[in-house]
């Protein structure tokens, strides 16, 4: 016996039953004399083309005269394709006369097909073919029966089904609704089935212990008695999801930021997403609402949110948000007229205590200055960390004389810091540079960079100190004196003015001096014939994207007459040092270069060493580690410059694969007075030792640093102490050109 609903079911499958019958049954013999027919008009079209084209060497041939040469018309049109026995087939000239044809003439109902007969360029004729159509009418015929027969066929198996197997379905159904009702309870998310006017129908497990309530006790309840949401920022009560989608009968998801109110002052943030329910005539009849306990997942979600913006070590936000902030102080001062001073901070000697005292000793030192710095400004100022030692400050709401005094007082409490280290006391300075965003600021970079260009200056002028940004006083004179060096950069190039000199490495850990490490020196030479040193022009060159083309003339120079050094230093290995700048490193194609000259000039690579600095290295990593890579794999060494002077220097020097370490001479040439350079020297020079690096000591300008660094153990010494820069080349004539 079937229920109700089964039986408005059968009714429905004789209606597609019925409909699908008569879709077969009409569609198989329309469809069957649409295809023959097309296949026939093609077939007669075809003929009628390979004869007209059978007969153009004909009437090419006789042009006047072959609508009388019957015979080769006929030989012609009995050849291939042949003629069927229902098919006719005719020659007409250019006035539609029949010349000639073949087969009987058809009866009845017919179709043809003709193709133009060329005299080159001329239709002088059709070739017409026809065919009978009583063979086709008789296959539609038959295709219309075997559709009826298929039809009803059809219309008997789909309207016939067992009722049994209806009973069957019926019951699976029922299996699944309990599937689905289990499957619902062991769902993680809470699940409310809610009718048209809001009141509830159904809810799992998990929404009972998420609500503390049974199915039993909220059945036929209100939705708004017992989702109380709130705003997680505002506190404010908000509507439920599900209230929107009763509404619109739309699916709807909650502003992810709800809270749900349990008891008291006990809230879980959760995420709502709910959904129409329609009956089988798409009438909205419900909703269902799923909740999810997202405690925990928004938590950890904020403390990405937040780290994404702040300083790990000292909670600051970074620079990312800083950069953020100064864009926004920007468009302040833009709209509404308001004064932000920005400053540019950066610590002094504190490289000092991170290399005595170790890097834990550093982090705390900042943590410590974070909170110092934090008190000295108000509430609304905004603190950055911006990496490293640096630090950002915007002033809101302040003029150039209020910036200074809040950046003097940074300074002051900052002075007034000391951490004491295995009975020694350190002490660090900053200094502090600041710029006022005014109404014609372009950009964030550009007002970093001004406050950046001030805090160089305080540096310049003796470090812990405030300077205010002034373009006629720092950055404009600065540029000034650099664009001046361009064009003198440029002529030197083009009349090649440079010249190399070279200073010798003495070995402190060997007595053999069957080895020559010498480093080449560039200088430049004036128009009057003065030696420039490159502290002059090489900021410039850097600034300028000069640098480049005066490394390629320094590497192409060395390597054209390494040779002739070879037989200057006669039996001796030679391994000749060439400084190269960051800009150079990171240029795609210099390993090219650099390979092309070793090869054309048959020089071992062996005896090739390029220097880079620790500040050009980390600046690009990436780039510097695929650089001296790729050297090194043509034999190629690599020396790191200046080492100690960078921040994380040891850090850096586990990642970069070169062969010498050379200790910043700044650390160097006060061995004999200060026992802090002593240490960070002989610190410097046991872990690349460690590291598998040879280590060579700058600036040794005297006999009794270099007897220290003997002491030490560090394997090369350099300076003024060990050899003087003298020319590479004794011969002017190969320095010049």
């Amino acid at each position: 016996m079937l229920s109700t609903q089964d039986t408005r079911l059968a009714k429905t499958l004789t209606h597609y039953a019925l409909l699908i019958s008569l879709l077969v049954g009409i569609s198989l013999p329309v469809g069957y004399t649409l295809t023959a027919y097309n296949d026939l008009t093609k077939s007669l079209s075809f003929k009628a083309k390979i004869k007209a084209n059978a007969q153009a060497d004909l009437i090419t041939t006789l042009p006047d005269t072959w609508m009388y040469a019957e015979n080769r018309l006929q030989g012609v049109l009995s050849r291939e394709p042949v003629r069927l026995d229902n098919e006719y087939i005719q020659i007409l000239d250019s006035e539609g006369e029949v010349i000639t044809s073949s087969g009987e003439a058809l009866t009845g109902f017919t179709v043809q097909r003709s193709y133009p007969l060329y005299d080159i360029d001329k239709v002088v004729g059709n070739i017409v073919v026809s065919a009978s159509l009583s063979t086709l009418y008789k296959n539609i015929l038959l295709a219309f029966v075997l559709g009826f027969v298929l039809a009803l066929l059809i219309l008997l198996v789909l309207r016939l089904l067992p009722i049994r197997a209806l009973q069957r379905i019926s019951d699976e159904l029922y299996t699944e609704k309990e599937r689905a009702v289990t499957t619902l309870h062991s769902i993680a998310d809470a699940i409310l089935l809610f009718d048209i006017n809001g009141n509830l129908i159904y809810l799992n497990l998990p929404a009972e212990k998420m609500l503390g309530k049974s199915l039993a006790e909220l059945q036929g309840e209100s939705i708004a008695d017992h989702l109380q949401l709130t705003d997680m920022h505002t506190g404010f009560a908000i509507d439920s999801a599900l209230q929107e989608t009763l509404d619109s009968g739309t699916v709807a998801t909650c502003n992810q930021r709800s809270m749900l109110e349990i008891s008291g002052d006990l809230k879980i943030a959760v995420e709502e997403r709910s959904a129409p329910i329609f009956d089988q005539r798409k009438k909205l009849i419900g909703g269902v609402l799923c909740l999810r306990d997202v405690t925990v997942a928004r938590k950890h979600l904020e403390r990405q949110s937040w780290e994404a913006t702040h300083d790990l070590l000292t909670g600051l936000i970074n620079r990312r948000e800083f950069e953020n902030r100064v864009t926004k102080a920007i468009d302040n001062t833009i709209d509404n007229g308001q004064i932000y001073i920005i400053c540019y901070m950066d610590l002094d000697r504190f490289k000092i205590i991170n290399d005595s005292c170790g890097h834990s000793a550093g982090d705390d030192v900042l943590q410590q200055l974070s909170r110092i710095m934090s008190s000295q400004i108000r509430a609304n100022d905004t603190l950055a960390r911006l990496g490293g030692d640096e630090f950002g400050l915007i002033l809101e709401c302040c003029d150039e004389t209020r910036g200074k005094l809040i950046a003097q007082a940074l300074l002051n409490a900052i002075e007034e810091f000391q951490i004491v280290w295995e009975k020694q006391i350190y002490t660090v300075g900053i200094s502090i540079g600041f710029t006022a965003i005014v109404n014609d600021s372009f950009s964030c970079k550009e007002i970093i960079g001004q406050a950046d260009s001030a805090c160089y200056w305080a540096k310049e002028q003796g470090r812990h100190q405030v300077c205010q940004y002034k373009e006629s006083d720092i950055e404009l004179a600065d540029r000034r004196s650099q664009t001046g060096w361009v064009g003198r950069i440029n002529s030197a190039l083009k009349d090649d003015r440079f010249v190399l000199y070279h200073q010798v490495y003495r070995s402190l850990t060997s007595d053999d001096e069957s080895c020559l490490h010498l480093e080449v020196l560039l200088r430049m030479v004036s128009n009057e014939g003065e030696i420039i040193l490159p502290g002059h022009f090489l900021p410039a060159a850097e600034r300028y994207n000069l640098i480049r083309e005066i490394d390629r003339w320094v590497i192409n120079k060395v390597l054209s007459g390494f040779h002739l050094l070879q037989q200057i230093h006669e039996n001796k290995t030679l391994i000749v040092n060439i400084n190269l700048s960051g800009l150079s490193i990171n240029s795609l194609d210099l390993f090219e270069y650099i390979k092309q000259k070793i090869i054309e000039y048959n020089i071992d690579p062996q005896c090739l060493c390029f220097e880079i600095t620790e500040t050009a290295a980390v600046k690009d990593m990436h780039s510097a580690i695929e650089f001296i890579t790729a050297c090194k794999e043509i034999g190629v060494k690599f020396a790191l410059d200046d080492f100690g002077t960078g921040s994380s220097s040891f850090g850096y020097l586990k990642n970069l694969p070169v062969d010498y370490l050379k200790i910043d001479g700044s650390f160097v040439k006060n061995l004999e007075n200060d026992a802090v350079d002593r240490a960070i020297t002989q610190t410097i020079n046991q872990i690349g030792h460690i590291m598998g690096k040879i280590t060579i000591a700058e600036f040794a300008e005297n006999q009794s640093i270099i007897e220290i660094l003997d002491e030490m153990g560090v394997d090369f010494a350099q300076g003024y102490g060990v050899c003087r820069p003298i020319p590479l080349f004794p011969d002017n004539n190969l320095e010049k050109g």
